[in-house]
């Protein structure tokens, strides 16, 4: 999957903590590892749950989950990430790995959760529409305007 997003030029979907999946498995596995109480690898990461997404025994992509927000991810990254390797898009996998996570918050006591995508990914802003998501305001970040979606939990 490492080896896709390279070659189409992503190299953006692996950075800060992130980078470290460039490493390999290993050192990105435990990462994840210790991401998930929340502290790691800085006192301001909260608590995250994180899911490879497998289709036939391959791994097409990743979901993130995080029961609570930081100011940081109040403006970018929400409740909700997800990243599908190029040659698997548009198959619904995305939307898919997004109505779990926002099933699994509803479970959670969740009413709505928020989600964010860049500005310039339109495929991206069609998932969390075509999940119920209702367009906030934008935040300006470094890497540009990034979209804000409030989306219920419930279907």
């Amino acid at each position: 999957m490492l080896a896709e997003f390279r070659a189409a030029g992503e190299t953006e979907v692996y950075k800060g903590h992130h980078a470290i999946a460039w490493q390999g498995y290993a050192a990105f596995y435990d990462l994840m590892s210790r991401m998930k109480s929340g502290g790691h690898p800085t006192p301001d990461i909260v608590p995250m749950d994180s899911y490879f997404i497998e289709a036939e025994g391959r791994m097409v992509g990743e979901l993130y989950i995080r029961r609570r927000l930081s100011p940081r991810l109040e403006k970018i990254g929400g409740h909700i990430g997800y990243k599908v390797r190029p040659s698997q898009r548009n198959r619904g996998i995305a939307t898919a790995a997004l109505r779990i996570a926002l099933r699994m918050l509803r479970q959670d006591g969740l009413e709505q959760a928020l989600v964010t995508c860049n500005d310039a990914n339109a495929a991206s802003a069609r998932v969390i529409e075509t999940c119920g998501g209702v367009r906030i305001e934008n935040a300006e970040t470094e890497q540009g305007t990034e979209r804000r979606y409030w989306v219920p939990t419930s279907p």
